[in-house]
């Protein structure tokens, strides 16, 4: 939380803060390579089959963008994923749910408590594995599948989540009651 302090109104505590299970968290990044190891394989065949075959260079170099392609594709989703872990976390304050997340950049995201509609825990088949789940905050206008409309934009609602989390159903209620304390008057 120490990086997200800053980030606190004057009136704000913090109730729960925390960061996702590390290996949780980059395996969602392992989801592509099977597919990224068939075209790296595909683009490598056709590479060495053009080379082999005494083809014009031509053939040869038309392969090697996408053995780069086919390389990205099997290692890229993993090493992003492992770069955005370290900037990655999680505030649950009295006011608002803070989530923090990002590569080279840093995403901040703000959801008030008036905004939120529903809170839920996805445990998806990864989760199984590490014993992890993920808190989705649903705001007016987000839906289950991230859909904005046709030109992408939306309602603009948001669907924030605290993913890969240890105890997800613990976070969910931390949050759940932090909002009804926030509706009394």
């Amino acid at each position: 939380m120490s990086n997200m302090n800053s980030l606190l109104k004057s009136n704000e505590r913090v109730l729960w803060s925390g960061k996702p299970v590390k290996n949780a968290f980059i395996a969602t990044g392992l989801v592509p390579i099977p597919f990224g190891l068939v075209f790296l394989i595909f683009s490598l065949f056709w590479v060495f089959s053009a080379y082999s075959a005494g083809a014009p260079g031509f053939f040869t170099l038309f392969g090697l963008p996408f053995v780069l392609i086919g390389i990205g594709l099997t290692f890229g989703p993993s090493i992003w994923q492992l770069l955005r872990y370290r900037n990655t976390e999680y505030a649950i304050t009295n006011q608002r749910v803070i989530t923090q997340t990002g590569a080279i950049g840093l995403d901040t995201r703000f959801v008030d408590f008036d905004k939120i509609q529903e809170v839920y825990v996805k445990i998806g088949f990864s989760d199984k594995l590490f014993g992890t789940g993920s808190v989705y905050v649903l705001t007016a206008g987000s839906n289950l599948f991230g859909y904005r409309g046709r030109s992408g934009y939306g309602s603009g609602g948001m669907r924030p989540s605290l993913a890969a989390l240890r105890e997800p159903y613990k976070v969910q209620k931390i949050l759940q009651e932090a909002i009804e304390t926030g509706k009394k008057p």
